[in-house]
């Protein structure tokens, strides 16, 4: 697989630009996602053309605390560079203490708020999505970050319109007490990933504040992400999709016009089976066999479509108990030798509906 060259190499025309005061190759980014944007998956997603990635949600407060299983989330190195930390937490001195700490430990390209996480376990605690009901706090959260000195982004939900308030009013809040970029998820708290996400209520906010409004949601295919760009985002996030297409962004970056390899715009099945033992193999290496086990029995599902052999693959993948098994598993298999006919390629969802995305 081609290492990212970091000038170029994923570049549409008009790229490297500097967006949401971060320099980068392209608007296709990856997104944050529990217990997926580990440092392994983010490396292997930048060397697949995303011009920026995310780390997951961290808690501003576990880092204020010390907790050391918040700190592993932030491990990660220059090869994975544009990286933006995502921080979640509910008062501006919590997100400042977070952020000292997590600076203290490394580099980061911009320092996100997540204002959108609707699931209950993180807005009782009156952080993520709870933010939007409290815009004197999450403007303060963003005014006490910028004196950090690096990008203060944001990622934020849709408002209703009978709340008395409105996405383009909030978004204005904060892009006064300083924001620099902020993401828009076309979905409203109380939706959390049920129904389809409006990318025309998305893109109406983009083109109210021009080249500083990045979007997400259901961005399954290229066309979705190039939708978003189209109706004005400066960005487009690949989360899920990411996860049913392990190739989306590059195929993406292909539609846009950018310097794209064949083997990654239409691979082979065993180059796509070396990928994944590249993949998993760095996770083994980095974060451990478990972790490194259950992302092949994802990625299993992202790879491999429509090839003779693949549901055969994939169904000794979801019996194998260890990586070492996987591993073995997927450096003697070959689609070749694989039988012709006999076999019907299933539907591949390859992500879990129920995932918290940040």
């Amino acid at each position: 697989m081609p290492e990212s060259s970091g000038r170029g190499f994923f570049a549409p025309p008009g790229f490297p630009r500097v967006v949401g005061g971060v320099e980068v190759d392209n608007q296709i980014w990856l997104a944050p996602l529990a217990g997926i944007t580990f440092a392994s998956f983010r490396r292997f997603h930048r060397a697949l053309g995303a011009g920026l990635v995310h780390t997951e949600m961290v808690s501003a407060l576990g880092l204020k605390y010390k907790g050391r299983k918040t700190k592993e989330l932030l491990y990660g190195g220059d090869d994975e560079a544009p990286c933006a930390l995502q921080l979640f937490g509910s008062s501006a001195d919590d997100f400042s203490a977070g952020a000292e700490i997590a600076l203290e430990m490394r580099e980061f390209a911009a320092l996100e708020v997540n204002m959108a996480c609707p699931m209950p376990k993180v807005t009782k605690k009156g952080a993520g999505a709870k933010l939007l009901e409290k815009a004197g706090e999450a403007a303060a959260i963003v005014k006490g970050l910028k004196r950090f000195g690096i990008p203060v982004w944001a990622k934020v939900r849709l408002i209703p319109r009978d709340s008395g308030n409105t996405t383009e009013d909030f978004c204005a809040r904060l892009f006064e007490a300083g924001a620099d970029f902020i993401f828009v998820h076309g979905r409203t708290p109380a939706q959390r990933y049920e129904g389809r996400a409006s990318c025309a209520e998305v893109c109406g906010a983009a083109r109210a504040f021009p080249g500083r409004i990045g979007g997400s949601g259901d961005c399954y295919a290229p066309e979705d992400l190039t939708a978003y760009l189209d109706g004005g985002c400066a960005a487009a996030l690949a989360a899920r999709g990411a996860l049913r297409d392990a190739l989306l962004i590059p195929r993406t970056l292909a539609a846009l016009g950018a310097e794209v390899p064949e083997e990654l715009r239409s691979p082979s099945p065993e180059a796509q089976k070396e990928l994944l033992l590249r993949l998993c193999g760095g996770i083994c290496g980095t974060e451990g066999e478990r972790l490194a086990l259950m992302t092949a029995r994802r990625m299993l599902g992202a790879l491999f479509r429509g090839f003779e052999g693949a549901p055969r693959l994939r169904r000794a993948g979801a019996a194998a108990a260890s990586w070492g098994e996987m591993e073995a598993l997927l450096a003697g298999f070959s689609f070749e030798s694989s039988p012709q006919g006999g076999e019907k390629e299933e539907e591949i969802n390859g992500a879990d509906a129920s995932l918290e995305l940040n």
